[in-house]
């Protein structure tokens, strides 16, 4: 099983992409006070769809990459793996995620286009042919739109279109987009030196420039657009989401002083604890999930089903802000 969630590279994805993304789901189920056992089949299958092509993607990129890690001294199961079986899990995972939501799905024209169009911009990043990755800031571009905005197109799928909610959406389209942005600069940021010494060409290695200035004003952006999103659920469950905001802030001041202050590191520019990770990928469906369980107490599985896919990194992140709080309250 270690060797499975190494090969999918679960640990990547599941905490950074899928909850984040079942968080979105959970904010429309609010707004649209949907019945508790569509919520679940829809959560469901979304989450099936989601861990699928994400795996997807991320295994079509290792399979792509094969030789250049080998060079990089990078150690990978796809690397022991023979050719055929790595073929055979593409089509278990691709009928794995793409069955279950195109049987479920109302529209299936709609449904069949976005699904196929998702698969296909998450694995052009990498595979040679297309290769987005080395194509400059058209990688950035790709790769952000891929795996963080073209899942919620899929999502249209379980809305109700209505004016707000089409707004709502895009603004979530929006920060999807910036968030994805900002963490494969950071991600390129971190690998430049690898990058350069192998030959691969991406946006940051390519350049002498100041990245941490437009990660900066990603970050920024994102901060605007959760304000706009949480107004519609604020007079309804401003409890929780004054409370949610303020863990949020407490936290991310503590694990700031400890990595700025503390260890001198670039807070922005880490993968120690990026900034809004919290927030995106933990807080907000958590958030959201408790807001589902005011109607319905059940709902509260999602909940935990949240906070045990991030468990790893709660623990990093309370681990670090934790040093601080010791040594202000020791």
């Amino acid at each position: 099983m270690e060797a499975v969630i190494k090969y999918l590279r679960v640990d990547e994805w599941m905490s950074s992409k899928v909850t984040m993304m079942l968080g979105i789901q959970a904010y429309f189920i609010c707004l649209d006070q949907t019945d508790a056992l569509a919520a679940c089949k829809e959560l469901l299958v979304y989450f099936l769809f989601l861990s699928m092509f994400l795996a997807v993607s991320y295994v079509a990129n290792d399979f792509s990459d094969l030789e250049i890690d080998k060079m990089a001294g990078k150690k990978k199961v796809i690397g022991n793996l023979p050719r055929w079986a790595v073929w055979l899990s593409f089509l278990l995972m691709a009928l794995a995620g793409d069955v279950p939501i195109l049987l479920y799905a109302d529209n299936k024209i709609f449904a069949v286009a976005a699904v196929f169009l998702t698969t296909f911009l998450g694995v052009a990043y990498s595979v040679p042919g297309i290769r987005f990755k080395e194509r400059g800031i058209w990688g950035l571009i790709e790769c952000s739109f891929a795996q963080h905005c073209m899942p919620l197109v899929v999502l249209l799928l379980f809305l109700n279109w209505n004016r707000l909610n089409i707004f709502l959406w895009i603004v979530w389209f929006c920060l999807s987009f910036f968030d994805g942005l900002r963490y494969i600069l950071i991600h390129q940021f971190i690998d430049r030196e690898n990058d350069r010494a192998t030959g691969t060409h991406t946006f940051v290695s390519d350049r002498q420039m100041n990245i941490r200035k437009w990660i900066l004003y990603l970050c920024m952006a994102e901060g605007v657009c959760c304000i706009f999103l949480l107004v519609p659920l604020f007079a309804r469950y401003s409890v929780i989401i004054i409370s949610g905001l303020a863990f949020n802030f407490i936290l991310e001041f503590c694990i700031y002083e400890v990595l700025n202050v503390y260890a001198k590191k670039d807070w922005l520019v880490s993968y120690d604890s990026v900034p809004l990770e919290a927030l995106l990928n933990i807080i907000m469906p958590v958030m959201f999930g408790l807001c589902m369980a005011k109607r319905n107490v059940w709902a509260g599985l999602f909940c935990i089903f949240i906070l045990v896919c991030c468990f790893k990194s709660l623990k990093i992140k309370l681990g670090i802000a934790n040093v601080f709080l010791k040594s202000k309250f020791s």
